[in-house]
Formats: C-alpha cells, structure tokens, sequence
C-alpha cells in the first residue's frame, strides 16, 4: 500500500474531496474565492494622492477582507469585476467591506456589461454595506463602480476593503 505522507502527491488530492464532502459544494476553495471581486477595471485615484501611496493601488480592494485597503476620495473611483456575474436573491446581493471610522461616503453604482451604470440611490459609509440589486431593477451584474464623495480620514475618502457577492 503506497504511503499517504502529507510530503506525498496523494495526500493533498484527497485533503480537498475530504474537504469538499464536508462543506458540501457550495463552499468550495474556489467559489469562496469567486465570491469577491477579482478584476480592477479602471481606477482614477483621488487626486491630492501622491502617486507612489500605497493607498492607491486599486488591487488591494481585491478578494475577502483583509485589511489592505483602497482609496476612494472626491473625484476619484474604482470599477471592480466579478468572475461570476452576481445574481439579484432574496434580500442583500453584495456586501461592501471599508475600513475606518472616519465618515467616508461613497456611491455605487452597478452594471451588467461593464458599459451602462445604474447608480443607487443610496450612499454608504461605514465598516459594512449591504446593497439589494432590487434598487437598481437588475437581474445580474458584473461590475461595480464606486465613486468617492468626500475626503474624510487620513487616507483621504471611501476605505474600500473588499467586494462580495452574496448570490
């Protein structure tokens, strides 16, 4: 019988069916992953930055939460892309993540091809946002744009830490 060491190539194969028959199919590595924005589309950063700022770099808002945050202050924006287009559920389809209690606000706006925006009404602020696609009359979307609307905090504006999908 071949040895099953965690050194082996077996062992890690069968770690994930392991692991995949019990989170069922839903919770799989890769849909967790799935869940959250995966692609910056464009980024126009706030325009007192300095360019070499860490808080700039759009890519830091990509993926589950995790501290690392982006800038989005007067007169800047990010447009974020899903790998999977989110679906319009029961109740909240995706959660905004910003980091700071400093006030910032921001708008969103969501879209199905990354071309036409429908912006919500709404304006967010605070560590989580929760957004229903019911308000943009929405069935899916692909992208989400958003758009800083002050220069609060020391890393002036919206904190945006992660996007994610709840459908």
């Amino acid at each position: 019988m071949p040895s099953e060491r965690l050194s082996g190539k077996r062992a890690p194969v069968k770690l994930l069916v392991i692991l995949g028959l019990l989170w069922g199919p839903s919770c799989l590595p890769s849909d967790f992953s799935e869940r959250h924005a995966s692609r910056v589309e464009a980024y126009l950063a706030p325009p007192e930055a300095p360019p070499d700022a860490v808080y700039v770099k759009p890519d830091r808002a990509l993926g589950p939460p995790d501290g690392r945050t982006v800038a989005v202050s007067r007169g800047s924006f990010v447009v974020l892309r899903f790998f999977r287009a989110v679906s319009n559920g029961p109740g909240p389809d995706l959660r905004v993540y910003e980091l700071g209690p400093d006030g910032a606000r921001a708008r969103v706006a969501v879209s199905r091809d990354g071309a036409r925006f429908v912006e919500l009404p709404a304006v967010i602020e605070g560590p989580i946002t929760e957004i229903d696609l019911d308000e943009a009359g929405l069935e899916l979307v692909t992208h989400v744009r958003l758009r800083g609307l002050d220069d609060a905090g020391a890393e002036p504006g919206f904190d945006l830490d992660a996007l994610e999908a709840l459908h």
